[in-house]
């Protein structure tokens, strides 16, 4: 994580002190904002140096799972509160924050700079595959409920206990998905040719597409040609002891995820309760706050990796994490959400606006679009960047009634 993101950790406390001063919501906001963006890209890094000491599989476990850590948190958050329409659209804006924004800024900067960038178009391709089935296992229950064979057109069919009752199976279905999912990309389960179907090639194929590539990390020398280093005396200084247990232990980065989860639990408590106030006072709907301001607050660290990649010329590492962040939206938190719903308070159900459902199906045929021939330009990344413009000032200026 880039050093000037801890600066941002000052916000925290800043945050709790405004709430407690009663000052304005736009500033308590923006300072619990600020803060949850070195908090998200804290548990990223905590969570990769577990998977370095814990081995490959359960590493891309537990980066799987806590990839989207600081969603769940929020919309948990979101949920005690009594929001669960600003939930529906947080989750919306993450998923097409990330296809629109994110990548389109990455293919922007990373074009620009090198003019064409290539990635291999098969992979891409299931990211684009595993997408459009993601969106689509949302939409169901809105289509259901609203342009279902009902007695006229536009009338709700489903309404009440059974459009929550559907919720849930959905929700149920798609955590099936998602653990499918990863004993795919992760454990890599029937992921290559049986032996009678093997290429014919000495060395094993890795045919895994949907594994995310590992992102850039200093090279270590080999434990057999250089010892570990030794522990720093009692008397050394406390940075030089916390980098050594940080690098060296297991206890270490555990506490800090957990400690990390809990100040993001806490911050995310803080920047909901502001969000009703703020948009009162601002002129803005909670919609237009779910689906634009949540997103790039919960995801801004990831959106940096992705983008800083880019300009390393890692094109399949940003479609990776962006491709990546959208399905484990659709797959994990948004089925962990609705199923937590009913022990919050305030049920949720998969109920979305018609241009949540329609950005969903245009959101994932651009993504395959771009994902054909393999390559990516500065302008394709701009049309991407433009088209999120679009729809957030659509939104701005149309404000679209929830609940």
């Amino acid at each position: 994580m880039s050093r000037w993101l801890y600066i941002l950790l000052i916000a925290l406390p800043a945050a709790i002190i405004a709430e407690a001063l009663h000052a304005p919501p736009l500033a308590v906001f923006i300072l619990a904002g600020l803060a949850l963006v070195p908090l998200a890209g804290l548990i990223g890094v905590a969570t990769e140096v577990l998977a370095e000491r814990m081995g490959e599989r359960i590493g891309g476990l537990l980066n799987a799972t806590f990839g989207n850590a600081a969603e769940i948190i929020i919309g948990i958050a979101a949920i005690r509160a009594g929001l669960p329409d600003v939930v529906r659209a947080s989750i919306a804006g993450s998923i097409i924050g990330n296809a629109l924004l994110v990548l389109g800024t990455a293919m922007l900067v990373g074009g620009w700079r090198y003019g064409l960038q290539r990635f291999d178009a098969r992979t891409a391709g299931q990211y684009a595959a595993m997408l459009a089935l993601a969106v689509v296992g949302l939409g169901i229950p809105t289509l259901l409920t609203i342009v279902g064979e009902g007695p006229q057109p536009g009338t709700d069919i489903i309404q009440g206990q059974s459009l929550h009752t559907l919720s849930y199976l959905v929700a149920v279905i798609l955590l099936a998905c998602y653990v499918a999912y990863i004993a795919f990309s992760v454990f890599g389960l029937r992921a290559t040719p049986t032996d009678g179907h093997r290429r014919a090639s000495s060395a094993p194929a890795k045919d895994s597409a949907l594994t995310e590539p590992p992102r850039e990390r200093p090279a270590s020398p080999s434990p057999h040609h250089q010892s570990p280093a030794p522990a720093p005396s009692a008397s050394a200084p406390l940075t030089e002891r916390f980098a050594y247990l940080w690098q060296h232990t297991l206890w270490l980065p555990i506490l800090v995820l957990a400690a990390v989860t809990a100040l993001t639990a806490v911050a995310s408590e803080i920047l909901v309760g502001t969000i009703e106030p703020v948009a009162t006072e601002v002129g803005l709907s909670p919609f237009f706050v779910g689906l634009i301001v949540l997103p790039i607050v919960g995801n801004a660290a990831e959106h940096f990796t992705a983008i800083t990649m880019a300009l390393r010329n890692q094109m399949e590492v940003s479609l990776a994490i962006t491709a990546g962040s959208s399905i484990q939206i659709a797959l994990l938190a948004a089925p962990v959400l609705v199923l937590l719903s009913p022990l919050l308070g305030s049920p949720l159900d998969l109920n979305f606006t018609i241009l949540e459902v329609a950005t969903f199906g245009l959101v994932a045929g651009i993504f395959a679009l771009i994902s054909l021939d393999g390559e990516s330009t500065w302008l394709e990344g701009l049309l991407l960047c433009a088209f999120y413009l679009i729809l957030a000032v659509g939104v701005f200026v149309t404000p679209v009634p929830i609940g």
